[in-house]
């Protein structure tokens, strides 16, 4: 979901597969990977972001760059058409990032990767404990306890939850040299929707920009794919100070009488996670970020106008009216504030 600051300055997103100009925008992925040489800015009255876009790829070229990245974008408070952008500039044969294990956190003698650093890397283990920690550091030392019992180098704790005083904390595995995970493209189009099977069936570099089977979401771990590929059970490691536990359902790790379960079979691909908008009568329909929005063409374009106070309110009432409208996916292209009260104008691209 688009935070509510965002998208009160965002503009209306088309749909350009490629620009004529020689600097390409990055990703934010493809850009944490690289040094930046220059950070630049440039200024004017930009009506979409495309505008914009354009404007610094030219400003790119002049100081030399093969690509940008832009950081920030500062609306004035009496025109949101003017604006200042913000962008590192990168060479062609721009160095890798540095990335020095020395900077990470270690416990136990073992390294505590970063979401950033985990969500690339391919796990060999997972590891999912319950038991009571009193403190962030306890959870870290009862992870990198089992981590180093598993020969791991380093670990990524991806979730915790609460049960009862209790907490169930799971967290990844990985080896040194651990490969590269296939990851799904940035901001990828939805299989299941018409833009999706329009670019499969032109194939080429329009095909890469789909979910992939086989892939992995770029923003989150599945944990019960990998709980079944490594036959992964909770371990209870602590029920003496607390009376919540239930261990009747939980097989700890040195339990060996379990069938073993097989491996998910990923036939389709495992979804990137968006924001989704539920209705009352358990309807559901997912909202696009602007990457991927602009990679796409709307179907159909409403707007509707209120007083909301959140960025759940705006969603909910954006996904509700899309849904009406017969849409798979939705996306919030602008907001207009009224020039007199607190109304505002909301915009809804629909996709099928």
């Amino acid at each position: 979901m688009t935070s509510l600051k965002k998208t009160l300055i965002a503009a209306m997103v088309t749909f350009v597969p490629m620009y004529s100009y020689a600097a390409q925008q990055l990703t934010e992925e493809q850009a944490s990977n690289l040094q930046s040489f220059k950070q630049i800015s440039v200024r004017g009255a930009f009506y979409t972001d495309s505008d914009y876009v354009l404007a610094m790829s030219k400003a790119a070229d002049k100081e030399g760059a093969a690509s940008f990245y832009i950081t920030t974008t500062n609306i004035s408070p009496s025109n949101d058409t003017l604006r200042i952008v913000y962008a590192k500039l990168y060479k062609a044969n721009a160095p890798k990032a540095e990335e020095k294990n020395d900077s990470f956190r270690q416990f136990g003698g073992v390294y505590e990767y970063p979401k950033s650093k985990a969500i690339r890397l391919e796990p060999y283990d997972i590891v999912r404990i319950r038991g009571y920690f009193p403190s962030e550091y306890d959870i870290n030392q009862s992870i990198a306890k089992e981590a180093l019992n598993k020969g791991a180098y380093a670990y990524y704790i991806d979730n915790r939850s609460e049960l009862g005083s209790n907490l169930q904390v799971v967290a990844y595995l990985f080896k040194k040299d651990a490969p590269e995970r296939k990851l799904q493209p940035e901001n990828a189009i939805p299989y299941d929707s018409e833009a999706g099977q329009l670019a499969l069936a032109q194939g080429g570099e329009a095909a890469m920009q789909v979910e992939r089977p086989g892939y992995y979401s770029p923003s989150a771990f599945n944990e019960k794919f990998y709980a079944d590929k490594f036959n992964n059970k909770v371990k209870v490691i602590d029920t003496a100070s607390s009376t919540n536990s239930t261990t009747t359902t939980i097989t700890t790790a040195q339990t060996n009488t379990t069938t073993s379960e097989k491996p998910e079979v990923m036939s389709e691909p495992q979804r990137v996670n968006r924001y989704t908008v539920t209705l009352s009568d358990g309807r559901k329909i997912q909202e696009l970020n602007d990457g991927t929005a602009a990679k796409m063409v709307p179907f159909n374009t409403i707007k509707f106008r209120g007083y909301y106070v959140t960025d759940q309110e705006i969603s909910y009432q954006a996904g509700k009216r899309a849904i009406e409208a017969g849409a798979k996916y939705y996306h919030i292209a602008r907001i207009a504030q009224d020039t007199n009260g607190p109304n505002i104008t909301v915009f809804v691209d629909l996709y099928r």
